[in-house]
């Protein structure tokens, strides 16, 4: 989003950015017009995530290149509108970094293929296609490739029938998207950024949303909850929730902390048990706040089965387990049998029979992840052969899944990670936790706990 020439242009990304978040193009609007200063974080890992989209793009660029293709490369940021519709008219079968304009709306799409059917070309016409790292196509880039298809269409006197998506690890195979089957979402959601920053601003607030993740304006957000103690920082509070509790005029964690839910009277949406819940977690967490120390409370389970009586008996065979994993680690696009990248590429776990042992094993590419993952899957199944009532303890669901998936990725070890499951080896102490213990944090990540269990940890992590 710019002011040029004194008109507002918006662009692709500002496209997405509004399906993310309304409050984002607030913000951007007012730094567009010079009334905020926007923003900026150096975040190693979008800066990881800008390398690999890079490589991944520079990868299928040489793709196209070893198939024969005539390659028109325009300069990254310097080419103009002018410079692609000469290229389109000089027909190469593959324009790269093609710059878009249309005087209101502007993009950059990473390729235009060469394709026959008549425009005002001649007898071919061009398609869009973008690489992307997500494995997934989301909304945002839907939208985005409809717009680049709609500043095209003007261009060449035919709007492209397809637009596609290259991800990693699918052999430069396209997933295809026919516009047509998006343009009315598309047009809509066009319509409604147009009507946010043309007419009378709107009122806003930073909700959280997942755009919160990658966004630069996070800091700014997150103060302004604070600042106004806002309920999302209850934690495990939905949005509906918040939602529900704002309409019997609680809009704060203080004055959740403090109310007394009226006796007999039943939300809209969700249920009373769920309200009572975040009730009692905004307490605990209003009371630590204002005896600024950690403060918790055992839950008493209402069922069997929940909260501590989820815990088995302790075994001097018990294992605890801890996996770190990343998409892009190591060579991100090298395909497997799954067709996925990346690696899990440390296996830590701790075993307490005698002197308390800890193991880690690092990754560095596919071979070695295997060969980790059968070391690791051996060494549980022998120890479960000396102590038959053993439990593999982790935090948090990823443990089991990331097995499951490496189980299939090598067709290895089946047998045994599938035994360990219907026999309930693994223990997810996240669960334990959230139905056992109420916390006066924020949130329940492992992290977040640890003025619980007295750890002290030697390098000091970014603020959260």
């Amino acid at each position: 989003m710019k002011i040029l020439d004194k008109r507002l242009t918006l662009s692709a990304t500002d496209l997405s950015a509004h399906l993310g978040c309304h409050h984002l193009t607030q913000l951007n609007l007012r730094a567009a017009r010079g009334e905020l200063k926007r923003p900026y974080y150096d975040d190693p890992t979008l800066e990881l995530l800008r390398e690999k989209g890079i490589e991944h793009e520079a990868e299928y660029l040489a793709h196209l290149k070893g198939q024969g293709h005539s390659v028109t490369e325009l300069p990254e940021h310097a080419a103009t509108p002018d410079d692609t519709l000469a290229a389109m008219r000089e027909g190469a079968d593959v324009i790269f970094q093609a710059a878009l304009d249309d005087g209101r709306w502007r993009g950059r799409a990473d390729f235009l293929l060469r394709v026959e059917g008549a425009s005002g070309l001649g007898d071919y016409h061009y398609e869009v296609v973008d690489t992307k790292l997500a494995r997934e196509t989301r909304a945002g880039t839907v939208l985005q490739l409809c717009l680049y298809a709609d500043l095209v269409g003007q261009m060449q006197g035919r709007r492209p029938d397809r637009v596609m998506v290259v991800s990693p690890g699918k052999g430069f195979e396209p997933e295809v998207f026919r516009v047509d089957h998006y343009e009315a979402y598309y047009q809509l959601v066009k319509q409604r950024l147009g009507e946010a920053v043309d007419g009378e601003t709107p009122e806003t607030y930073p909700e959280p949303v997942s755009q919160c993740d990658i966004c630069n304006w996070f800091q700014v957000c997150g103060d302004k909850r604070r600042e106004d103690d806002h309920l999302s920082l209850v934690a495990g509070i939905s949005k509906l929730q918040r939602t529900e509790l704002a309409e019997w005029g609680i809009e704060t964690l203080t004055q959740l902390g403090e109310a007394t839910l009226e006796e007999g009277k039943r939300p809209t949406r969700g249920t009373r048990q769920g309200l009572e819940k975040v009730q009692d977690q905004a307490r605990v967490q209003l009371i630590g706040r204002q005896g600024k120390h950690p403060y918790h409370e055992m839950v008493q389970p209402v069922v069997g089965g929940e909260g501590l009586t989820r815990l088995p008996e302790p075994s001097e065979g018990d294992v605890f387990f801890d996996l770190e994993g990343d998409a892009f680690a190591g060579d991100a696009f090298s395909e497997t049998q799954s067709g996925a990248g990346g690696l899990e590429y440390l296996f830590g776990w701790v075993t307490v029979d005698g002197d308390q042992q800890y193991n880690a094993h690092w990754a560095y590419d596919a071979e070695g992840e295997k060969r980790i993952f059968e070391q690791f899957m051996d060494a549980m199944v022998e120890r479960r052969q000396r102590f038959p009532d053993m439990h593999i303890y982790h935090y948090a669901p990823y443990e089991p899944g990331a097995l499951k998936r490496l189980m299939g990725r090598y067709a290895t070890r089946e047998e045994e990670v599938d035994d360990f499951l219907r026999q309930a080896v693994f223990v997810d102490l996240y669960g334990v936790v959230r139905q056992g213990v109420r916390c006066s944090v924020e949130s329940y990540s492992i992290k977040r706990l640890e003025e619980f269990y007295e750890y002290e940890r030697e390098q000091a992590l970014p603020e959260l």
